[in-house]
């Protein structure tokens, strides 16, 4: 963003929803002008191929308005030390509706306790429609190990016992790898 681009559009005030298609550090100061110009602004998209690395400083930013994060389009999937670096972040903090795309089942328990305002956790594992199991990680090549695969209906009782009993977790209506908690 250039100053001609801010003369033309001085500020951000309609914008709801922003999605960024790419990421690096280098955009991370036009990244946090942009947000201090969206004051309404309340969900965050972030899709990127899973060729380009993982940039965490991109949950350094903040927008007191944030309240929902997308990352399931963030073709990475996150391990227990990302997960605690972005519940711990400030847009971890305000965050109440998350997707994401996590390496271990444990990670799910690792957000759920330390997202202090989390209210709906949308765990994407599978890029399969249809499918009785649900893939925990990635192959450097995008394929699936077949080694990482869980059947979901394990998956989902595993998970109410090891979450409080307040949370649902229940499949997706059509995707029925991907799972949906409430908490």
């Amino acid at each position: 963003m250039n100053d001609r681009f801010w003369s033309i559009v001085p500020n951000l005030n309609k914008l709801k929803t922003l999605t960024l298609l790419s990421y690096n550090d280098t955009l991370e100061s036009e990244l946090q002008a942009m947000l201090d110009r969206a004051p309404y602004l309340t969900t965050l998209n972030i899709q990127q191929d899973a060729s380009l690395p993982i940039q965490m400083s991109l949950f350094k930013h903040t927008n007191a308005s944030i309240r929902k994060l997308c990352l399931e389009k963030y073709v990475h999937y996150f391990n227990e030390n990302e997960c605690l670096l972005l519940a711990r972040s400030s847009l971890g903090i305000q965050c109440e509706v998350l997707s994401i795309r996590v390496n271990n089942r444990e990670n799910i328990i690792t957000l759920v306790k330390n997202m202090i305002s989390l209210r709906i956790l949308y765990i994407y594992q599978s890029d399969k429609k249809y499918s009785n199991n649900t893939f925990l990680k990635r192959n450097d090549d995008g394929t699936f190990r077949e080694n990482d695969q869980v059947n979901n209906n394990e998956l989902i009782q595993w998970l109410r016992d090891h979450l409080p009993s307040t949370c649902v977790v229940i499949k997706h209506l059509h995707y029925v790898h991907n799972i949906i908690i409430w908490i």
